[in-house]
């Protein structure tokens, strides 16, 4: 059998052109670097910018000033600071909720969907021996984003922009999801509905009519004190039906849950 016999000067020739590709490769990837990073070790810049964007906020589209004034019309005692600060403690009892395990320390101004929805996850997490984390959560801001009538409802969502760690472990303590180490940016929305009445809201139904509790006649005003057919007061129901009733993560997924 015939040996075949490459000239040493070939193989040098080959040696020479991977290693002058290999050269280009790096003088490319370090201008690259310059350019993006403003350092010529891609792997150090990357790490660098990866750090930056674990510790900035994401920035929120706030619609405050356009939508508040529409909301205190129609309901002159609606608080701001008051539900902004609630769908804060909202978001912080979820997050709580899902990493314990329990819903025992939720806030009481939360509709049952939201409650039931959050022990729907709990409950997939312990079937699937899984354990959802978000540790040291930190909440930058939180504003108004979006109100919304259909004559059945009433939402007024907040969106906050958070800070943590957050990841999902396997039953050994791998994890499946998130990182450890890296803090995640992102943003939540949570919704505070109005409802005639919160007893009969149910587990996901979400439009009620608004309605004089006395004699049934539409509430035609939704900022309104009194029915204007029989008389009734309609104050009453207005300061105890706002209930927060959602929380989710804006479409820039990045949790599981």
């Amino acid at each position: 059998m015939e040996k075949i016999i490459i000239p040493l000067a070939v193989i040098a020739g080959l040696l020479l052109v991977i290693v002058g590709i290999g050269f280009f490769i790096k003088f490319k990837l370090s201008k690259v670097s310059r350019e993006v990073f403003g350092t010529s070790d891609f792997l150090k810049g990357y790490s660098e910018q990866k750090r930056k964007l674990s510790e900035t906020p994401r920035s929120i589209h706030s619609m405050t000033d356009i939508y508040l004034p529409t909301i205190q019309k129609d309901f002159p005692e609606f608080d701001y600071e008051h539900f902004r600060t609630g769908a804060q403690a909202v978001l912080r009892g979820y997050l709580n909720a899902i990493s314990t395990g329990s819903t025992a320390t939720l806030p009481e101004n939360i509709t049952l969907a939201l409650k039931n929805h959050i022990m729907e996850i709990i409950e997939n997490l312990n079937e699937n021996g899984q354990h959802q984390y978000y540790t040291e959560p930190v909440i930058h801001d939180t504003q108004l984003s979006r109100y919304n009538k259909n004559g059945a409802a009433v939402s007024v969502i907040f969106s906050s922009a958070v800070g943590m760690y957050c990841c999902l472990e396997d039953s050994d303590g791998n994890v499946i999801n998130g990182d450890r180490d890296v803090k995640l940016q992102t943003v939540y929305d949570v919704e505070l509905l109005y409802v005639q009445d919160a007893d009969a809201m149910g587990v996901y139904n979400e439009g009620l009519g608004l309605t004089c509790p006395n004699c049934g006649a539409p509430v035609r005003n939704l900022g309104q004190k009194f029915c204007e057919y029989c008389g009734t007061g309609v104050i009453e129901v207005n300061t105890r039906v706002w209930k927060f009733n959602s929380v989710k993560e804006q479409t820039r997924r990045r949790t599981a849950f």
